[in-house]
Parts: structure tokens; C-alpha cells; sequence
């Protein structure tokens, strides 16, 4: 696990050296590292790796307990505890593409109704957030599909819903 989160780290701060399109726009490129723990290893794993990539990540980059870090804390819990229930209880189940899309509109919305809730309480921003289920679709498909291909190079594909 301890490879695995600073991976997650390198990423996540790797990441933030990216020019964004717009200042909320991130790819959230280290979701792959937890999307696969959560297929490999389970739920216990990669609530530990993404508590450690958040924490560690904003910590390296000195933002922890800044607005960026509640963002980040609530978006990827959010987004970890819909893509669990969407791996285990949904039925058909879906596949890892369908479980990181699931996850990352979970990300961008809860983003949207906590900066909303906090930082700018207004209805045109609440009103962004089709826009903001679009961009989790989209960036969902590519962090699902990056996953599923490391899966697969690991030899892990026997996970259901990873073929």
C-alpha cells in the first residue's frame, strides 16, 4: 500500500504542475492509482491511499487546510464512496470505466455544492453543474480507462468488471 500511495502522491503533485485549461479543470490523474485499489485490494486500502495521497500531496504543495484541500477531501471521499457502491451494489454491475465515471461526476458536483455552500453561495455557479457532470464523464472515461489498462499489464485483470 505504501508504494501504491506514493505513487498516488507523485501523481497527484506531478499533476499540479500541469497547466490547467481553467483553475478547477484538473484531470484528477491520481484517481487511477485509487480506482485500481479499489478493484485490486478493496475499500479499506483505497480509503487509506486516498487519505494519504490527499493529505500528503496537499501537504507537499502547501495547501493542506486550505480551500483547495477541503475540495479535495470532500470531492474524493465523495467520489471513492459512490464508486464503491456502484463496484459492489449496483445491478448489472458496471465496469471500471462505468464506476470512475460514476466517480468522478460525484467529485465535480460535491466540488460545486461545497464551493457553493462556503466560498460563493449563488444559483448561476449551482447552475454549472451540468457542465461539471459533463467534464466528470468525460475525464471518467479516460481515468476508467487507464485503470482498467494497468489492470489488465498487472495481471489483475480477473477483477469482474475490469474486461
Amino acid at each position: 500500500m505504501g508504494l501504491l500511495a506514493a505513487v498516488a502522491i507523485a501523481v497527484y503533485v506531478f499533476e499540479s504542475l500541469l497547466p490547467m485549461p481553467l483553475p478547477w479543470a484538473r484531470l484528477g490523474l491520481s484517481n487511477v492509482v485509487v480506482t485500481i485499489v479499489l478493484f485490486a485490494n478493496g475499500l479499506g486500502d483505497a480509503l487509506l491511499v486516498n487519505l494519504v495521497r490527499i493529505v500528503a500531496g496537499n501537504l507537499a504543495l502547501g495547501l493542506l487546510l486550505s480551500p483547495a484541500f477541503i475540495f479535495s477531501v470532500a470531492g474524493s471521499f465523495s467520489a471513492l464512496a459512490v464508486m464503491a457502491i456502484a463496484r459492489w451494489r449496483l445491478i448489472p454491475p458496471l465496469s471500471i470505466v462505468g464506476v470512475s465515471c460514476l466517480g468522478a461526476v460525484a467529485n465535480n458536483v460535491v466540488q460545486v455544492l461545497v464551493f457553493s455552500a462556503a466560498f460563493a453561495p449563488s444559483e448561476a455557479l449551482r447552475g454549472l453543474v451540468g457542465a461539471f457532470i459533463l467534464l466528470g464523464v468525460v475525464v471518467g472515461l479516460a481515468t476508467g480507462a487507464v485503470a482498467a489498462v494497468v489492470l489488465r499489464k498487472l495481471g489483475l485483470a480477473r477483477f469482474r468488471g475490469v474486461d
